[in-house]
Parts: C-alpha cells; sequence; structure tokens
C-alpha cells in the first residue's frame, strides 16, 4: 500500500476500527422498535393497519407486525411509550459517562458503508432530546438538524477495489431484490451498550429494557384510564367497602391490561429467541433471558408501588364518605427506582434446572435477584472514547461541572483528560411581574457563564 496514500499509524489504526465496524453486521444493539418514537401517528383504523403495520418490518419482528395489526389503537400507545422511555433514560443519566443518546439508523449504515468513496452518509447523533412528529420515511425531512458526529471526516480516503476483494474471484452481486419487510423506521432509538469484549448485556442495557417495557404498560393504561380508547377502560374488579371504612370508586388503573399488552409486544423478539433454542436443544442465549427478565421487572415495578387515591365527601369537606381508587405512580418514579435497580443490579449467567435454562448469579456469594431487579450478563465499557461497536459516543465534548466531586464533575466524566473552559452569553428570563389579569411579563436578560467541556 502506499505510503503517501495512506497516512502513517493514524492510516493503520483508522483501517483497523473501520475493519472491526465492517465485520459486525450491527456496529451496536439496539431496540429498534424505540423507532416508533419517532412516527407522527400511530392511532391508525383497522381497514389501514395493515399496509400500515408491514412498513415497520424491519423494526418490528414479525409477531410485533402482528400485535400492530390486530391491535391497531393501541399502537400510538406504544409509540408514547417509548417517547417516555427515551426521555426517561436521558434524564436519569443525564450526568453520566453513557447518557442513553440516541443513534439514527442513518448513522450505522454509514459505518457499513465506510468504504465508499462518494456520498457516504454521515454519522448523525441525536443526545438528550428525543424527536417526535415525524413522519414515517427513510430519510430525515429536510428541515430537521441534527448535530453531527464525524470523527473520519477528511481522514479516510476511499480503498481501491483490490483491498475489498480477492483475487480470481469475482464480487458478488448486490441483490436488487426487496422484500416485503422494507427497511423499517429510521431512528434514532438509544445506544445499548456491549460488554467490554463485544457481548450485549451490559446494564445499561439492561436499564433500556426495563424503562421501555414499563413506558409501553403505562403508557397503555393510563389512556385506557382517560378514557381515549374504546377497547379498554377502568379496573371494574375493585369494587366494595374496605374493612378501613372507604369504599372502592372512581376509575382504578387497569395495570393487570396494559401489562398484558406490554409482555405480548416488548418481548416478541426474545420470547421467540428463548422458544426456538429450546426446540432445537441448543443453548438458550443469555441475552435473551436477560432482557426477558428485565422487561418483566420493568413492569413489576409499576404494579408493586400502585398506589391509594381517595377523595372526601360531606358538609363542608368532611369525609363522611371516602371513596378510592387505585392509581399508578408517576412515570418519574419508576424511572427514579429503575436508576436504583441499575446501580444495585445483579451479573447473572445461564444454569440449566431439569432441562430448563435458568438465570443465577455469577458469584456464588450474590444473593439471588429478585422478580424486579435488574440482571446483567457482560461488564459495561468506561464509555470514555469514541467506540460505536461497544455502543460508547465517549465524552470528549461534553459540559462538566467543574465544583462537583460526583459523576458529572470534570474529573469523572472527562476520564482525567482535563478540560477546557470558555465564556458563554445566554439569554434568560428576568424580572418577571403578574399584571391583572391574567398574563405575566418578564423582561429579557443577557449574562455570561463560564462552561466547560471535556478534552
Amino acid at each position: 500500500m502506499d505510503r503517501a496514500w495512506w497516512p502513517g499509524s493514524w492510516g493503520k489504526a483508522l483501517l483497523l476500527l473501520l475493519l472491526l465496524l465492517l465485520t459486525n453486521s450491527s456496529p451496536t444493539s439496539a431496540i429498534k422498535w424505540l423507532a416508533l418514537s419517532r412516527v407522527s401517528t400511530l392511532a391508525v383504523t383497522a381497514p389501514a393497519s395493515s399496509q400500515l403495520c408491514d412498513s415497520f418490518r424491519g423494526s418490528l419482528v414479525r409477531q410485533q407486525v402482528r400485535f400492530c395489526k390486530d391491535n391497531p389503537a393501541f399502537m400510538d400507545s406504544v409509540k408514547r411509550g417509548a417517547i417516555w422511555a427515551i426521555d426517561e433514560c436521558q434524564f436519569q443519566f443525564r450526568t453520566r459517562r453513557w447518557n442513553c443518546s440516541t443513534l439514527n439508523d442513518e448513522a450505522i449504515a454509514a459505518f457499513k458503508k465506510a468504504f465508499k468513496p462518494k456520498n457516504s452518509p454521515e454519522p448523525v447523533m441525536v443526545s438528550n432530546k428525543t424527536e417526535r412528529a415525524v413522519p414515517v420515511t427513510s430519510q430525515p425531512e429536510a428541515g430537521e438538524h441534527h448535530p453531527v458526529l464525524n470523527p473520519f471526516q477528511n481522514t479516510s480516503p476511499a480503498l481501491p477495489p483490490t483491498y475489498t476483494q480477492r483475487r480470481g474471484r469475482k464480487p458478488r452481486k448486490k441483490s436488487r431484490k426487496r422484500s416485503k419487510s422494507g427497511g423499517g423506521i429510521v431512528g434514532p432509538y438509544p445506544i445499548v451498550p456491549q460488554g467490554v469484549v463485544h457481548r450485549a448485556g451490559t446494564r445499561e442495557a439492561a436499564f433500556v429494557h426495563a424503562i421501555s417495557s414499563a413506558g409501553v404498560a403505562h403508557a397503555i393504561t393510563r389512556r385506557c384510564s382517560s378514557g381515549e380508547l374504546d377497547d379498554c377502560g377502568c379496573d371494574r374488579s375493585v369494587r366494595g367497602v374496605t374493612q378501613h371504612g372507604f369504599q372502592w370508586s372512581g376509575c382504578s388503573d387497569n395495570i393487570a391490561y396494559g401489562v398484558s399488552l406490554s409482555k405480548r409486544f416488548v418481548d416478541a423478539r426474545d420470547r421467540k429467541l428463548v422458544k426456538t433454542k429450546n426446540s432445537s436443544k441448543r443453548r438458550v442465549s443469555s441475552r435473551a433471558l436477560m432482557n426477558l427478565h428485565n422487561n418483566e421487572a420493568g413492569r413489576k415495578l409499576i404494579e408493586m408501588n400502585m398506589r391509594v387515591e381517595c377523595k372526601c365527601h360531606g358538609v363542608s369537606g368532611s369525609c363522611e364518605l371516602k371513596t378510592c381508587w387505585k392509581a399508578m405512580p408517576t412515570f418519574r418514579e419508576i424511572g427514579e427506582i429503575l436508576k436504583e435497580k441499575f446501580d444495585g443490579a445483579t451479573e447473572v449467567r445461564v444454569k440449566e434446572v431439569s432441562g430448563r435454562a435458568e438465570l443465577e448469579p455469577n458469584k456464588q456469594y450474590f444473593k439471588k435477584p429478585t422478580e424486579v431487579d435488574l440482571v446483567y450478563v457482560s461488564s459495561s465499557p468506561e464509555y470514555c472514547d469514541y467506540d460505536i461497536n461497544s455502543g460508547s459516543l465517549g465524552t470528549h465534548g461534553r459540559r462538566c461541572n467543574k465544583t462537583s466531586r460526583g459523576l458529572d464533575g470534570c474529573d469523572l466524566l472527562c476520564c482525567n483528560r482535563g478540560f477546557t473552559s470558555f465564556q458563554e452569553r445566554v439569554q434568560e428570563r428576568c424580572s418577571c411581574k403578574f399584571h391583572w389579569c391574567c398574563y405575566v411579563k418578564c423582561r429579557t436578560c443577557i449574562r455570561d457563564v463560564t462552561v466547560h467541556t471535556c478534552n
């Protein structure tokens, strides 16, 4: 190879990274159905549901497409659950090295086509913001703006044709036949990190599975209780007078219904993998069992944290009669509980018990995880540097808190690489006054703030 064409050690390192990217069919593991958060609307009627659901193939597995066709009215709730899950994940991890950033499908395709000389798409990262109200298209709208992360810009010239094929062999022609499944929905969806040895199944992946499963159950249950859906309603099984003296009334959240639909949709892919491996007498994937466990943990946490809300009736607000109903916790509360479960997650492995695959702690002195504990099978990378194979976008350029000693501090967040400080001028509302009646008038103030970003 001509050294003038391929510059020194940097070129070799870049070549090695590109080869690693191309040898993996999927540079990073992702829960692709979360891309439904990008669709403008999913409130479809039965006649139009078949064609629309078929367009989701590639992002949805066959069982999920069938769910879409059988339950078109609930697909908008699935979309809401995906939005809530991504937003909550990014909120809970906003100060950590892995901040639940979302990666567009186009970015993944860009790495697969990194050797193409012309019109090579650039990686597109959408971080800390979930996009909404975008129609189902294969390309983003012209008006959209995405922060661009392009580590290969002006550094990776096209390789000669002799490099990509062996001598004496004709290159295989790519089939132009398109399957009925289509390409699925263009992201974004959170990058689900892989382990330090490229094994999927980190504790970050466990959190994403749990929060997304809980998001779908929460969204379906909320819409049923609010009367937005004709196919479901309140939980009518909660009736009568309790021993505490209040009467069950009002609209109790039908969490059992939301959990059952969430289980059918979210668990479809991994349940199929476990069933196929069992039938073929092969070793069951630890990742599939891990995903099913964490999906169930997210749903169980909602059920276990159902609370009783009451309303008093009587003269001058006295509680001569008190009616109560069961209500779900807020999704923010679920996210905070799952964050605690994330910090205490248990590393597990697969064990055969009476011909059935089960998860057990990887260390003998660890306690067996409960049904609401998160589990993982692979250690997480450090997330300090950019490595799309392991699902790490790195912390270069991230804002940090100079005075904090926590995970958002510049020392930990920047991985001891140091940081850069600069002044930034910001506009904010100030001197707000309430005017009768009824509006608030504020001034716009400009002030300089010091911003610290990781090197």
